[in-house]
């Protein structure tokens, strides 16, 4: 049987013609572009504005001028007679601005009178708590110290008591960190008595690493700021196995940065109020304040006055920093003379730029002679004390010896 293949007829779902369909083109819009950079402007300025400083450099905290006191107003005296200047001697501060935001870092950066600077400058790793205590102490002691050198100068013959350690840093992964605090007062090692930190290193370095030594210090029992200095801190003993000194073989190591109290046993009360007003600085300040308030007459001629710099007990100035923001403190509180310790005496004459006059200081007795030039009266005060006469310290120039004097300064200055 044959067989024929089937014939299909055509598909018209298929075989139809398709009309053409015309396909719109669309053209590429580029209006996200502009918004994107606008965008991206105000992230940058919002970062600028509002980042921490410390996304973009270490030197994170600013230093700005703070303000120019008058000391006379902060001094009270109990058991003599007392005579308030018309005049004015003010100690300078400075204004540390720890949280800062890129934008003012940058301002900062660009303003003579402000100082970027680490916060490892100024807190060191120490907690707020035990930055109050160091900070405390040492104006405790620059109150105690101008005391002595004030009374000194009217012929009072004071001998500075002088008693202990104080612990103003501990080395870090030392054996003092594991026992120590800053603002303790180390007095005894092994029964031995500490009365400055001559003894301790003297003790201290005598002994061998591994060696134990029975330490007993002085602690306040305050958490806000009190120290071993205080009268009511407590007595604490311990054994501390001393490790090897870094810079000596063979020698023990404590591990402390420490500074000896002095106290004044004056023959009637002085008392300095500065509120909340920290640290070394306003020695010069205090010390010629206090003279002005005990004696007849003007020590500064009537002027106004401002000063930076810290006393020791034998009257000697010395630099304590942030001068060009305690110079431009002084000037916009129209100060009229500015006594600076020679380290710091061409800075503030940059800053003052003839704005007010910067006068370079050694010691108190230079200060006083100085004054005395602008009409201060503190040779007739030297007079009835029974100084025959007064002269200007000792200022050579040698480039050297590693001491800046009045003379280099001055002379630096000039050239």
């Amino acid at each position: 049987m044959d067989t024929e293949d089937p014939i299909e007829e055509p598909n018209s779902d298929i075989d139809r013609e398709v009309p053409s369909i015309k396909v719109r083109k669309f053209k590429t819009s580029y209006s996200i572009i502009p918004l994107g950079i606008f965008l991206l402007v105000i992230a940058g300025v919002l970062v600028i504005r509002f980042a921490p400083a410390s996304w973009v450099s270490d030197d994170s905290y600013i230093l700005s001028p703070g303000s120019a006191n008058n000391t006379a107003q902060a001094i009270i005296v109990d058991g003599t007679d007392t005579y308030p200047p018309e005049g004015e001697i003010a100690y300078t501060t400075v204004s540390i601005k720890r949280e800062t935001t890129i934008w003012q870092w940058w301002k900062a950066k660009r303003d003579k009178t402000k100082q970027l600077i680490s916060p490892s400058v100024i807190d060191g790793n120490r907690t707020v708590s035990e930055t109050r205590k160091v900070t405390q102490f040492q104006m405790d002691q620059s109150q105690s110290t101008a005391a002595l050198v004030a009374l000194n100068f009217l012929g009072y013959e004071i001998v500075p008591e002088v008693d202990g350690a104080f612990v103003i840093r501990l080395v870090e992964g030392s054996p003092a960190e594991k026992s120590l605090q800053l603002g303790d007062l180390i007095v005894d090692v092994n029964g031995e008595k500490v009365q400055n930190s001559e003894d301790l290193g003297n003790l201290i370095q005598e002994k061998q690493p591994g060696d134990a030594v029975e330490i007993t210090y002085l602690r306040s029992p305050s958490a806000l700021g009190g120290s071993g200095a205080d009268e009511n801190a407590s007595s604490i003993t311990e054994t501390i196995t001393l490790a090897e000194h870094p810079e000596k073989q063979g020698v023990g190591f404590l591990g402390v940065v420490i500074e000896t109290p002095v106290r004044a046993d004056v023959p009637f009360e002085i008392t300095i109020d500065v509120g909340n007003v920290r640290g070394p600085s306003a020695g010069l300040a205090f010390s010629l304040s206090i003279l002005d308030v005990i004696t007849e007459g003007e020590l500064t001629g009537g002027l106004r006055i401002a000063t930076t710099g810290t006393i020791d007990r034998y009257g000697h100035i010395g630099p304590v920093g942030g001068v060009p923001q305690k110079t431009e403190a002084a000037i916009q509180s129209g100060i009229d003379l500015f006594l600076v310790p020679p380290a710091e005496y061409a800075v503030a004459s940059e800053i003052a730029n003839e704005r007010m006059d910067i006068r370079c200081v050694q010691t108190f007795t230079d200060a006083i002679l100085v004054l005395s030039e602008y009409g201060g009266n503190g040779i007739e005060i030297a007079e009835q004390a029974g100084q025959s006469s007064l002269e200007f310290s000792d200022s050579p120039i040698d480039e050297e010896d590693g001491i800046i004097t009045c003379s280099e300064a001055e002379s630096a200055n000039n050239s």
